[in-house]
């Protein structure tokens, strides 16, 4: 167990700095609608041709995880990925031990974040194997007026083991594109114990996954049906294809590169639009999964098109009156990040000039009893942001942040409450005494809002009395935390 960290009690300026890679958020945009409450599986939905002997099927690899609101991030080193048939014929999807991939997996909870796109001979999967190395997670606990940064890391990275991997079928590769969902079932591989500020705490890390397939489908009502996944990125170089095609290649922290097309739909905000792009910004993509499974951006937002830094995860311990706070990063990059991560959380500032931002593919649904807002005063605990900055070194006095923009997240909570209100069904929740949005007021109350445009993916009834996951923006609204949702998924237990 490394040292925890230990900072001033929230209501005083002086934050102690103590110290995590990046990538992507489901949106519900072009969702199928279904009636608010209504549940929908979530299961893979498979092809339904037959493989073909000597033919390929390019699939794309995306990300996920299961978890509930306990750790603020957690991270695995990945290894390869290898599927095998019944006759014991494998096929390598991606081996990455070589390139140090360092994977977070609290920031995709519920959530798709594509990785790489690659060509898979035709067939009939029976068993995987994915490798990983080494580990680290970070939780928050208050003890006497204090917060505490609790950061356990693997003693072990020297290698690769092999992970438990579940299929809850044979994945058939088949047609012309699909693709391969590797969720982190992270709650069921994190066992911990006893009071970290004890002395008689213990914990144990146990890789668990389970890989299902998807076909892209605006028909169903899936993980993938008209959806999209993000990628927030820094932009490795600008392409034109022989066809005329623009596309951006995005570079993740450890080095991966994922390659999206532009096409006159795009929307951009922040910059002008293609042309403006540049290699070395930060862009927050929205992208959409093209039946022949090519990447298409639906939207690029460029928050501060000359940052150097970019992190993001939730926020605690704010001094509004000082600037100070500290984030516990869950994707970070740029040039004063490396191939690991920092634990804890970082202490940082914003000033007069910084700007506050509502992430670009969010939009208000009418209705609303409140209106959403963001800014310096309304920034609350527990609240999930992107930042930008000049430098944010490891060490030294508080770096300043450029920008601060507010990004969807995903709660866990436990239902108390289902009404009818103005268009909308109003979930009232409660959340754990962990729960990042709880802070030191203990277990924490948040209103969602769940309109027909709001994707039901749930499985388990939308009533009280159910644990289920809300994907969407958290706002502060005088005070009281409200949601707008985009998706709900089953919960996880707390």
């Amino acid at each position: 167990m490394a040292p925890h960290a230990k900072t001033a009690p929230p209501f005083l300026a002086g934050l102690a700095a103590c110290s995590t890679l990046f990538l992507g958020l489901l949106c519900g945009c072009g969702a199928s609608a279904a009636a608010p409450g209504a549940g929908s599986s979530a299961s893979g939905g498979g092809q339904s041709a037959s493989p073909i002997p000597g033919e390929n099927t390019s699939l794309t690899v995306l990300f996920s995880s299961t978890a509930n609101d306990e750790l603020t991030d957690f991270q695995l080193g990945l290894g390869s990925l290898t599927l095998t048939d019944a006759d014991g014929k494998s096929v390598t999807v991606f081996n990455l031990a070589k390139g140090s991939q360092l994977a977070e997996f609290m920031h995709s909870n519920s959530t798709l974040e594509p990785v790489l796109t690659v060509s898979v001979p035709q067939d009939v999967y029976t068993s995987a194997k994915l490798t990983v190395s080494g580990s680290q997670f970070t939780f928050v606990t208050y003890n006497a007026g204090y917060i505490y940064f609790n950061t356990d890391i693997s003693a072990d990275n020297s290698g690769f083991a092999p992970a438990e991997v579940s299929l809850p079928q044979a994945i058939t590769v088949s047609g012309n594109s699909m693709a391969l969902i590797v969720d982190s079932n992270v709650s069921q591989s994190v066992s911990m114990s006893g009071n970290p500020q004890g002395g008689n705490f213990s914990s144990s890390v146990t890789p668990r996954f389970t890989i299902t397939t998807e076909v892209p489908d605006p028909g169903a009502q899936n993980t993938m049906a008209g959806a999209e996944a993000n990628a927030f990125r820094q932009i490795s170089s600008l392409q034109i294809s022989d066809s005329g095609e623009d596309s951006l290649v995005l570079k993740s922290p450890s080095g991966t590169a994922l390659t999206v097309a532009s096409d006159s739909d795009t929307v951009y905000q922040g910059v002008g639009g293609y042309d403006s792009l540049s290699t070395g910004m930060f862009a927050d993509v929205d992208i959409a999964m093209q039946p022949d499974g090519t990447l298409l951006a639906t939207h690029v937002a460029v928050p501060d098109a000359t940052a150097r830094d970019l992190v993001t995860g939730p926020v605690f311990n704010i001094n509004p009156s000082a600037g100070f706070f500290n984030l516990v990063g869950e994707r970070e990059q740029g040039q004063d990040f490396g191939s690991g991560f920092r634990s804890g959380g970082m202490a940082l500032q914003f000033t007069g000039s910084t700007q506050f931002l509502i992430d670009g593919g969010f939009q208000a649904p009418q209705g609303l009893p409140f209106t959403p807002a963001f800014d310096r005063s309304s920034m609350v605990v527990g609240q999930n942001v992107a930042l930008t900055s000049q430098s944010i070194p490891p060490s030294g006095p508080y770096p300043t942040v450029t920008t601060v923009t507010l990004l969807p997240q995903t709660v866990d909570g436990n239902v108390e409450s289902v009404t009818s209100s103005n268009g909308f069904q109003v979930y009232e929740l409660s959340l754990a005494s962990y729960d990042p949005l709880s802070s030191t007021q203990g277990s924490a109350k948040l209103e969602v809002y769940v309109s027909s445009q709001t994707r039901m993916l749930n499985t388990t009834p939308a009533k009280a009395g159910e644990i289920l996951r809300f994907h969407g923006m958290v706002f502060s609204n005088q005070g009281a935390l409200e949601m707008v949702a985009d998706q709900v998924n089953d919960g996880v237990a707390e």
